[in-house]
């Protein structure tokens, strides 16, 4: 029904967020329904998910992580590629690692001696 491969899926801050016990009851219940049902509780799922996601962005200033717009220190591009890091699968974890070992060396090379 699905690939291994899949299993070791890890989820997300933002996944968390949007977790809904009820919603994960639906889910589990999917394989054991006829296609048709499936197709329509599938469906009827997502579309409570992003009724969940819009739900809350409507916060105002704040993002889905909590975190300021205002905030003082911007994150860098280095630190999301490391919150990524750990979702990343072997090939984009090579991609990454080159990417930050490309970062070491350009500050190495414009640090005065």
């Amino acid at each position: 029904m699905s690939d291994d491969k899949n299993k070791d899926i890890r989820l997300t801050e933002f996944d968390y967020l949007m977790a809904d016990p009820q919603l994960q009851m639906m889910k589990a219940a999917l394989p054991y329904m006829q296609a048709p049902q499936q197709r329509m509780f599938s469906m009827l799922i997502k579309m409570q998910e992003l009724h969940k996601t819009m739900e809350l962005f409507d916060g105002g200033d704040l993002s889905a992580m909590g975190l300021s717009d205002q905030s003082a220190s911007r994150p860098s591009p280095m630190e999301m590629l490391q919150a990524m890091k750990p979702y990343a699968g072997p090939k984009e974890r090579d991609m990454i690692e080159m990417l930050e070992n490309l970062q070491i060396m350009m500050q190495a090379m414009q640090t005065p001696s």
